[in-house]
């Protein structure tokens, strides 16, 4: 017989597979489940390979779960996720720079108020 899992529980999942949408996941008695690429941080997340692999256990909360059992889970409370997403706030405006795009002068003039304001924010 499969656990009842219920909403805001935390429990430890194996990566089963790896969607451009999400990773699937099975508990440790086989009750399948779904991190959608929007759960894994609150950043922006462009490719969830970045952060999962498959057979990799992670610990994650479930959000919901559905009439025929599946979870539907989140990792932005998960503590490891956490610290990965306040590295990415401490990089450097350059290390941003060469991650997301390539900039022009005219982009430099309009990127520059929200760097200005991103290095005022980290000086509080």
């Amino acid at each position: 017989m499969a656990k009842k899992y219920r909403t805001g529980q935390f429990v430890k999942v194996k990566v089963t597979g790896i969607q451009p949408y999400g990773a699937f996941v099975k508990t440790p008695d086989n009750q399948e489940g779904l991190i959608h690429i929007s759960e894994v941080m609150n950043d922006y997340v462009h490719d969830v390979n970045q952060f999962l692999s498959k057979g990799q256990i992670v610990k994650a909360k479930v959000l919901s779960v559905d009439k025929n059992g599946k979870l539907n889970l989140t990792l932005k409370d998960n503590e490891y996720f956490k610290n990965e997403e306040r590295k990415r706030d401490r990089r450097s405006v350059l290390d941003q720079i060469k991650d997301t795009e390539k900039y022009g002068f005219e982009s430099l003039r309009q990127k520059m108020p929200e760097w200005i304001e991103t290095a005022k924010r980290r000086m509080k």
